[in-house]
């Protein structure tokens, strides 16, 4: 059963994002978007859990684990998307633009709770720099993973809900992990 990630929308963009997830913006930023087909409803990724490791990888680092083979704005740049303007807001779509061309599969970790910054921080990119190495090798290993790797294209979105306890586990198991299933979850 598929079933969607619960939305996430900052404070500050609440004000020209629904509930719903469609997005009130100005018409230069929505032909942007349409154009380098980006999506920014966070709420249509898909939960995956692809076999009964990733599942108890995300329970024992407290993470959720979303897919979408679109590529998905980042919730902390949707601020950029002001109907209003954004000094930032050309810089952040030739930011994009650049990434739709040359990353075909987008990581985004998010950290919730109570953690202090420092912990949120340090653990987000010490677990996305291990994803991108898992990543990394599985394009390089022989077999029919590779391929699937190798073509693999979306947004990869990972919510740590707990950082602290996440930090106590081994970043490389967790990067293997999450890598093999959703390489298992692309291949269903």
């Amino acid at each position: 059963m598929l079933r969607s990630v619960k939305r996430f929308i900052p404070e500050e963009a609440k004000r020209f994002v629904g509930a719903d997830g469609k997005l009130q913006t100005t018409q230069q930023n929505l032909d942007f978007l349409v154009e380098h087909g980006l999506e920014v409803d966070n709420g249509r990724m898909i939960r995956i859990s692809a076999g009964s490791e990733l599942s108890r990888a995300a329970t024992n680092y407290s993470v959720t684990v979303a897919y979408s083979p679109r590529h998905i704005i980042h919730p902390f740049d949707l601020r950029y998307f002001d109907p209003r303007g954004h000094p930032m807001a050309a810089m952040v779509r030739v930011k994009y633009a650049q990434k739709t061309q040359e990353e075909p599969l987008w990581i985004m970790v998010t950290a919730a709770g109570g953690s202090p910054a420092v912990v949120r921080s340090v653990t987000q990119r010490r677990f996305t720099r291990c994803l991108h190495d898992a990543f990394r090798e599985l394009r390089s290993e022989p077999g029919p993973k590779r391929q699937v790797a190798r073509r693999m294209q979306g947004t990869l979105w990972i919510t740590f809900h707990n950082p602290i306890k996440a930090a106590r586990h081994s970043p490389e198991r967790f990067g293997r992990v999450i890598a093999n299933g959703l390489v298992r979850y692309c291949t269903e």
